[in-house]
């Protein structure tokens, strides 16, 4: 509710604005109109930028399950199946990772202009400072079959909250030698 209440005070406030530069330039209906339009594209760019920080649905949690009976002994080749290779052993662990980004909360991370935030862990997300979002684990895991970055525009084009995502991920703490 108070971020609407802000974009309407930037509206309110450019009109006023040229409400009053266009009196003291004596064209005042002109100057209202100019403060309004720019206020307008103010109250939009805010709108738009509002709707980038919103947080997509939470994930359920999945709860673990019980061990399964022991697979058979014998070996995938010799029933007839091939083996399977073990897939993307060459990309990082989701969990392992995500035990560092909850070991980590609370300290100061940068995103790539250098703005400072920290963030905490709830549940399968991570909640950053300076933004009312939540990034669910499974951002991490889609974010990390790309890594490294170079850049936050190398992030997956589906992961919600990319600068986010690129700062914790590419920090030293958190990569570890693992990318």
């Amino acid at each position: 509710m108070r971020k609407k209440r802000d974009r309407s005070n930037v509206f309110v406030g450019f009109m006023f604005l040229g409400m009053g530069l266009g009196w003291l330039l004596g064209h005042l209906a002109a100057g209202l109109f100019i403060g309004m339009g720019l206020g307008f594209i103010a109250q939009a760019f805010l709108e738009e930028r509002g709707a980038d920080e919103r947080a997509e649905p939470e994930e359920p949690e999945i709860p673990e399950r019980e061990p399964a009976e022991a697979a058979p002994t014998t070996p995938a080749h010799e029933a007839g199946t091939p083996p399977v290779a073990e897939a993307h052993a060459d990309r990082p662990d989701v969990d392992a990772v995500w035990a560092r980004i909850a070991a980590h909360q609370g300290e100061t991370f940068h995103l790539l202009k250098g703005q400072p935030f920290t963030y905490r862990v709830e549940g399968h997300a991570v909640v950053p400072s300076t933004a009312k979002v939540r990034i669910q684990k499974s951002q991490f895991a889609k974010a990390l079959g790309a890594v490294p970055f170079e850049k936050v525009a190398d992030v997956p084009k589906d992961v919600f909250g990319p600068s986010y995502v690129y700062a914790i991920l590419m920090d030293p703490r958190i990569r570890g030698d693992d990318w």
